[in-house]
């Protein structure tokens, strides 16, 4: 018997990332089938992939078994370890690409805050 509360929070979790099967299966390293396994019949994984789980989403594993009725972690802190974890796998031009996009974008977010502050 599968673990119905399992199945559906991987596959949340998952899809609020917008990873396919094939996408999060080649960032854990993992078959995508078994991750199939896990989405369709909440067959639950050997406790140390559970714990890559938990790592890679941000979650517990009793949140991610149901013993726990949310995430432990802020929808904001999931999202900057998504950005962090595509930055890390940037080669060099484009990390220094990502940069100059960056800066740009909170250039323009620090001035109009600065201008608030300042009470402009």
């Amino acid at each position: 018997m599968g673990n119905n509360t399992f199945s559906q929070r991987v596959k949340k979790l998952r899809t609020d990332r917008n990873l396919t099967l094939d996408g999060l299966a080649k960032q854990l390293n993992i078959n995508k089938s078994r991750i199939g396994m896990w989405e369709n019949n909440g067959t639950v994984p050997r406790d140390d992939v559970l714990i890559q789980l938990s790592k890679f989403f941000d979650v517990s594993i009793d949140y991610l078994l149901g013993n726990e009725k949310r995430e432990d972690k802020e929808p904001d802190s999931v999202r900057l370890q998504y950005l962090q974890r595509g930055l890390k796998k940037l080669d060099e031009s484009r990390l220094e690409k990502a940069e100059k996009m960056l800066s740009v974008m909170f250039d323009d977010i620090f001035d109009s805050v600065e201008e608030d502050d300042d009470g402009i």
